[in-house]
């Protein structure tokens, strides 16, 4: 006769609590094995599999357990043991989807087809087990219901662990919680959907043993004490990680950010030398240009001459870039429109053999950022993304709006919590190592062959992106591809540009004395030179001494002084305002292998300052001498 099934409430609950528990734990498990590499990953992927199977299984026991029928039930131990293997399979096949750098719905959902009858199989494998004096059959439209609930609750459990997988917000715990129990009530759903698709008959009652392991209220207990206390060394082992992690993050982030640093001011320190020698070499090769007929043989000689000078000034631009010493004039930007724009120009750099797809957000917030630069950034992640696919791959471009709290801005160098625009630039390419990793951002390091690349690309970005106020963050593993992610802090209102360059005079001659300071022979040399050629009067000094000496010596006046920055002994600016005791009258202009924006910042020169940033030509030279002098005479009038 068919039998009315009844269950204990208490071990219901408990199975729900095990079922939400082990949801929890995947949840926590999941950031755990993604975060980790090599042996550590396995260890992980193992550990983890381990607690989430048997937390299933667990569950799916104990409300077997809080069934009653009345007859004694036993199970048979094969069958359990093979249920639980069959749990900790699905599992593990769930963390190696979602700890994938990159995971589509596509395979999601492919995940799901497979986790999902793999758990509704460890169910009724455990049904099988059961030893009672009856007869048992199915509802057949009742296990394809459970089926369909095991593979949605697959669906939406391997979805929100890839999604909260790396969540170390504030709020991570709370979104984990709230979506471990989500996922613990489908599974629970799942099993007493199974359990009611179960329908038995039993010819005689009898209380006889059937063998086997007997289920009791005691049994189910212990399984849900076991499983609880497995789970909590799960969580508790994820927990410790996390904390070492987030330590080791930080001193190693702290140590890369000082390294960085260091090599930036390196580097601009050589740039700035560098670009006295190349004020000369420009200067030199245009006044040799001047006097040189474009038919003879060594005019071709000059230009090359000038041409590689430029390409090496273009080098030292770089190196300023990542020093963070270049002048950036920002302002307002919709992020989507630029990137729509650049890429446009990038179809043919990019190639047919790799796919490109930009994920715009509609609703997408402003940035403050120096529209060239901007540029250079995302040219160099595409061009870095096209050249470790060498064979084909697909590039996604990604924008979103992101909010950084306090405890997820340890991954990223220098982010204060806030509001940030991120742009990522994810490809299928070659992907790095972790030592490789470490050091792409410092400048002339590379992983292409000799002539291949300058191993400036990433240097440039990384400086751009620091002295934009942002940060860069980085995902890669060898031949799994990389992520680029780079935040840029949005802005409420449209910000206006810093101002806009007024035009050239149409004329560089001029009349007046012109005071010239630079420690730099060559440099100095350059200037009076070309200044001579325009009909200036010029005076020259090597630093401040020699230069308050012609000051006192020259009995008229001086109507301008063109000095460096920084001079041996003093400054610039404290040169100027030594002589403006003298002459009030004394316009000034600042020159230096530094750029206006970087000697600002350091407090060198006042905002407004006329200033004149090496490398040099002779015409821009006396181009800006007689715009400073011109601009004088029209106040004075």
């Amino acid at each position: 006769m068919p039998l009315h099934k009844a269950y204990s409430p208490l071990l219901v609950i408990l199975s729900v609590l095990i079922a939400s528990a082990a949801s929890y734990t995947a949840l926590d498990l999941a950031g755990r094995v993604t975060a980790a590499r090599g042996r550590e990953r396995l260890s992980w992927l193992a550990g983890g599999s381990l607690a989430m199977g048997v937390g299933i299984w667990s569950m799916h026991f104990v409300g077997m357990l809080a069934f009653h029928l009345p007859v004694p039930i036993g199970y048979q131990l094969g069958r359990v043991l093979l249920s639980v293997l069959v749990a900790v399979a699905a599992s593990a096949l769930a963390l190696v989807v979602v700890s994938r750098p990159r995971v589509g719905l596509s395979a999601l959902a492919v995940g799901a087809l497979c986790m999902g009858p793999a758990i509704a199989g460890m169910h009724y494998i455990g049904m099988a087990a059961l030893n009672v004096p009856a007869t048992m059959r199915f509802d057949f439209g009742l296990v394809v219901v459970s089926v369909g609930i095991a593979i949605v609750a697959s669906f939406v459990g391997l979805t929100l662990a890839y999604r909260f997988r790396l969540d170390e917000g504030a709020g991570g715990f709370a979104r984990r919680m709230a979506s471990g129990l989500v996922m613990g009530l489908a599974i629970a759903g799942m099993h007493y959907t199974g359990m009611a698709a179960a329908q038995f008959t039993v010819p005689g009652r009898t209380g006889a043993s059937v063998g086997g392991l007997l289920a009791t209220r005691d049994l189910a207990i212990g399984v849900t004490l076991g499983a609880l206390v497995i789970l909590a060394l799960g969580i508790l082992g994820a927990t410790v990680d996390r904390w070492m992690r987030r330590r080791a993050l930080s001193v190693e982030s702290k140590q890369q950010s000082q390294k960085l640093e260091a090599i930036g001011q390196l580097a601009g320190g050589i740039a700035h030398d560098f670009n006295n020698l190349l004020t000369a070499i420009l200067g030199n090769a245009a006044f040799v240009l001047e006097s040189t007929p474009p038919e003879d043989p060594r005019y071709e000689d000059v230009r090359e001459i000038e041409r590689a000078a430029t390409r090496a000034a273009e080098l030292t631009y770089q190196l300023l870039a990542f020093s963070r010493k270049q002048v950036l004039q920002p302002r307002s930007l919709d992020l989507n429109a630029a990137l729509a724009q650049i890429m446009r120009m990038l179809t043919r750099l990019v190639g047919e053999h790799i796919e490109v797809t930009v994920l715009p957000e509609p609703a997408l917030g402003r940035v403050q950022v120096d529209a060239a630069q901007l540029e250079q950034v995302i040219v160099n992640l595409v061009v870095n993304a096209r050249d470790a696919m060498p064979d084909g791959g697909r590039l996604t471009i990604e924008t979103q709006n992101v909010t950084l709290e306090t405890g997820s801005t340890s991954q990223h160098i220098g982010s204060p919590p806030g509001a940030y625009v991120l742009i990522a630039f994810t490809d299928t390419g070659i992907g790095m190592d972790p030592t490789t990793q470490k050091r792409i951002f410092e400048p002339f390091f590379t992983t292409k062959e000799r002539g291949k690349g300058t191993g400036l690309g990433l240097a440039t970005v990384y400086g751009i992106v620091k002295q934009s106020g942002g940060s860069l963050s980085v995902y890669s593993e060898p031949s799994r591809g990389s992520t680029f992610k780079v935040y840029l802090p949005r802005v409420a209102e449209p910000v206006s540009a810093t101002g806009e360059a007024a035009g050239p005079p149409v004329s560089t001659t001029g009349t007046g004395t012109v005071l010239i300071v630079e420690d730099e022979a060559a440099v100095r040399l350059l200037a009076m030179r070309s200044l001579q050629r325009r009909g200036y009067a010029t005076l020259v000094a090597r630093d401040g001494e020699e230069a308050l000496r012609a000051s006192e010596q020259h009995p008229g006046p001086i109507h301008l002084l063109l000095t460096d920055v920084v001079l041996p002994g003093t400054s610039g600016p404290k040169l100027a305002a030594s002589l403006a005791a003298t002459r009030p009258e004394l316009q000034i202009i600042y020159m230096s292998g530094f750029t206006e924006s970087a000697v600002m910042y350091h407090g060198v020169l006042d905002r407004g300052t006329e200033f004149i940033q090496k490398p040099f030509s002779p015409q821009a030279l006396g181009l800006k001498v007689q715009e400073v002098l011109e601009k004088a005479a029209a106040g004075a009038r």
